[in-house]
């Protein structure tokens, strides 16, 4: 990469590409607002425009319509900011925060509709148990509930941890 970065957040994009956003520089609570790309056809790093936020402990994910840069911690506080990447015109734009400030939660998009991010989990000063969900339709963030009305929780709070999303026939 372009920058020395840890505690980043990376994924692959609608474009074949890989992208490495925001993270942690070192020393004092430096966090960065800095994005880059990886063309794996040239094998080369470009940087992108920078974040609104400077944030690390974030997540990134791709929907059809860009990059999402989700939550995160300033190095003072936990952050619900999200913000979308537009490949074409090489800017973020702010979209609609989430329900709750969080940092090293983990992230999924639900397939092959790319209807929903869900959140899964995370740290705000204590590991959590919640789950939300982005419906990129409707451009909102929900509680996901149970059937009797109640808010769907993990059944172990966690954070620093991974999920993924499985397809099959």
């Amino acid at each position: 990469m372009l920058e020395r970065r840890y505690e980043l957040a990376a994924c692959a994009g609608p474009d074949g590409k890989i992208y490495a956003v925001g993270g942690y520089a070192g020393g004092d609570n430096v966090c960065l607002d800095s994005a880059e790309r990886y063309d794996p056809q040239s094998q080369q790093w470009v940087r992108i425009a920078p974040m609104k936020k400077a944030r690390r402990a974030l997540s990134l994910v791709a929907m059809p319509d860009g990059i999402y840069a989700i939550g995160g911690f300033t190095g003072k506080d936990y952050v619900s900011q999200v913000e979308r990447y537009e490949i074409l015109s090489d800017e973020w734009v702010t979209v609609r925060p989430m329900l709750s400030a969080k940092c090293t939660m983990s992230c999924v998009v639900s397939l092959p509709d790319y209807q929903y991010i869900y959140v899964l989990g995370g740290f705000n000063g204590q590991p959590l148990g919640e789950i939300e969900r982005y419906d990129s339709n409707k451009e909102i963030w929900e509680r996901i509930r149970e059937d009797d009305g109640k808010t769907m929780k993990m059944l172990q709070k966690r954070f620093m941890h991974c999920s993924i999303v499985l397809i099959h026939d």
